[in-house]
């Protein structure tokens, strides 16, 4: 029998359902004291985080919210919630209505064919977004046509497993079955490779990210943490960041994500960056081998999380996702009803509920 390696132990162990979690040796950088920690140190942010042009509103808290990373895992840097509360709906709204419409791929898109229209406003019934005059209701039952059913599916696709995917299914339920999403350049999943030119990335998603990579170039460690044999953190230069491709995960309370590393981009020296929305999860991050014993991480809602240097080739997954976890600003059912892009998306009771057991990952790379 093959021993387990030490990423896959502490998958199984985070994972068990069965289980009460145990975050007794997950590290919150948000709830200690890492001015002296010995396995978090803090890091001085030597850039502002700027407000996009393109954004009706002041996305972050402050310019330079507090910043950490861990002893073991060189370029990793983790900014508890910088942002707004208005922030996070808007990034709500983004990775769940804007997003998963064409061109951009789902993981259904194989076996459906999806309309033009949002999966997620197809499945929320009431809408505020219609203009004048137009039907004021969407059907919460709208079927969606599958594809196995119309024989257009694509001979390269396998046969889908399920019987839900291999006849026409009303938008709420596959809404629950939506796993991913691609931006900008789609990923292909069987050549493991990007379609280049495939698509354009998101404008408003893309000043934020680059914003962010912008606040991150180079920061320092702070006064108590310095240390001549520290490696630098992030020597990339932000304001070259681009943002290409991008995935967008989206968790219910029993998911997980098998630890992986993300190498087909051929420009590794620019950032992962990484935005959490909804539940909190462990985070494992390991290094460049299954064999490396992962750090745990607690991500919660509003968490920046980004992989620079050596962390760019490290190891990382998501064992679990903690229920009950989502903050009143997502899942209040009247939370974001007087937010400056309310009127373009359907009520906010909806995001509500679907916030309320879920967690939506968003992150951003450079290809090239």
């Amino acid at each position: 029998m093959q021993q387990q390696t030490a990423f896959r132990r502490a998958e199984k162990k985070h994972k068990a359902q069965h289980q009460l979690p145990n975050l007794s040796d997950v590290i919150d950088v948000s709830a200690i004291d890492a001015s002296d920690g010995a396995a978090v140190r803090r890091l001085c942010l030597t850039h502002d985080m700027c407000q996009p042009s393109v954004l009706p509103f002041q996305p972050f808290c402050q310019d330079r919210p507090p910043a950490y990373t861990l002893r073991d895992h060189p370029g990793l840097i983790v900014i508890p919630n910088p942002f707004t509360a208005e922030a996070q709906r808007w990034i709500a709204r983004k990775c769940l209505c804007d997003c998963t419409r064409p061109p951009n791929h789902t993981n259904l898109d194989p076996f459906f064919d999806l309309p033009s229209q949002s999966l997620f406003s197809l499945a929320s019934g009431p809408t505020n977004n219609k203009p004048a005059g137009a039907l004021t209701r969407v059907e919460a039952q709208h079927m969606v046509a599958s594809r196995v059913q119309s024989d257009s599916i694509d001979p390269s696709v396998s046969k889908p497993k399920g019987k839900i995917y291999m006849q026409s299914a009303p938008a709420a339920d596959l809404l629950e079955r939506l796993r991913w999403c691609t931006l900008g350049q789609q990923y292909n999943w069987t050549t493991k490779e990007y379609d280049l030119g495939t698509s354009v990335f998101d404008c408003e998603l893309n000043a934020l990210m680059r914003s962010i990579a912008e606040a991150i170039t180079n920061p320092a460690y702070a006064a108590c943490n310095r240390s001549e044999d520290w490696p630098p953190i992030n020597k990339y230069e932000g304001s070259e960041f681009v943002s290409q491709a991008g995935i967008i995960n989206y968790y219910h309370e029993r998911a997980s994500m098998a630890g992986h590393v993300d190498k087909t981009e051929e420009s590794m020296d620019a950032p992962l960056i990484s935005l959490s929305i909804g539940l909190s999860c462990i985070y494992l991050i390991g290094g460049p081998t299954r064999d490396t014993e992962p750090t745990p991480l607690l991500l919660r809602s509003g968490d920046i999380l980004a992989m620079c240097g050596d962390s760019r080739l490290a190891f990382h997954g998501v064992p679990r996702v903690l229920s009950d976890t989502a903050p009143e600003c997502l899942t209040l059912p009247n939370a974001g009803d007087n937010d400056s892009v309310a009127a373009r998306y359907p009520n906010w009771h909806n995001f509500a509920t679907y916030l309320s057991t879920h967690r939506i990952n968003c992150n951003a790379r450079k290809c090239m």
